[in-house]
């Protein structure tokens, strides 16, 4: 008799009401940052170019990277779903780097230290893989099995972003800064081990220009690498080449 004496009283009814409001306000926020980041990732896509981008099967960006005071002329070459290729030549060695990922595994190709193909550690070759992703983690996130959390806004080269926070599938995580007013991905951060152990690798975006409809970052600069500080600017995009598959393949011996 005594429980429903005081579960009907007003004593109790007052907290009773006020948890209730409580639940439902937090509920209704839960239900609000939900879609606040499922607006944030909407709008950055269609920035990346939405159904557009899905229509293109590869790309070949041919670009400049300058490493410690000296340019470089570089070419990567990117095919679906998870294809790529990066060509990097050395003018004073005149030698060519080249890197791969054939889908399962990285290579590498280094004439500065013997010239033979060579597969990547594990730890390198998941950073390629994350690399080569040619949608990026945020397109179809949630049948990736990848999870985004919107961290807060922050400003990024003089502008607001969105930080959000992207734990893949593996348990890997990465921070993207999507611009609040453009939706274009301004910068991001993510722990990169290419065999020495993680790094924490920072990437800015900028100087989007649209080729073919699609908005392309056609300057970047990297921070926090093996090699220090590294700006490319890209001089030329190209969308839906012909690709031999098997330029993504590791050289036999």
């Amino acid at each position: 008799m005594a429980l429903p004496y005081l579960l009907g009283s007003k004593a109790m009814r007052k907290p009773l009401l006020s948890l209730a409001v409580i639940t439902a306000l937090l509920s209704a926020s839960g239900t609000a940052a939900a879609q606040t980041v499922d607006e944030i990732v909407a709008k950055a896509n269609q920035a990346k170019g939405g159904d557009k981008w899905k229509t293109i099967q590869s790309t070949r960006m041919t670009a400049r990277i300058n490493l410690q005071g000296m340019e470089m002329p570089m070419t990567i070459v990117s095919r679906r779903p998870n294809l790529m290729r990066q060509d990097i030549t050395v003018p004073m060695q005149n030698v060519t780097i080249v890197q791969g990922f054939d889908g399962q595994k990285g290579w590498m190709v280094n004439p500065m230290v013997g010239g033979e193909a060579t597969e990547l550690p594990a730890a390198a070759t998941e950073a390629m893989k994350d690399q080569a992703e040619f949608d990026g983690p945020l397109m179809d996130y949630k049948a990736k099995g990848n999870t985004v959390e919107l961290v807060g806004t922050e400003t990024v080269g003089g502008a607001k972003a969105y930080h959000l926070k992207i734990t893949k599938k593996s348990g890997q995580v990465q921070h993207l800064f999507i611009d609040v007013a453009r939706g274009v991905e301004v910068k991001s951060i993510s722990e990169v081990d290419m065999g020495a152990g993680p790094t924490r690798v920072e990437t800015e975006l900028s100087d989007y220009r649209t080729v073919d409809g699609i908005l392309v970052p056609f300057t970047m600069r990297v921070t926090g690498g093996p090699s220090g500080p590294v700006s490319m600017t890209v001089d030329k995009v190209e969308f839906n080449v012909a690709i031999d598959d098997a330029i993504f393949k590791m050289p036999g011996k």
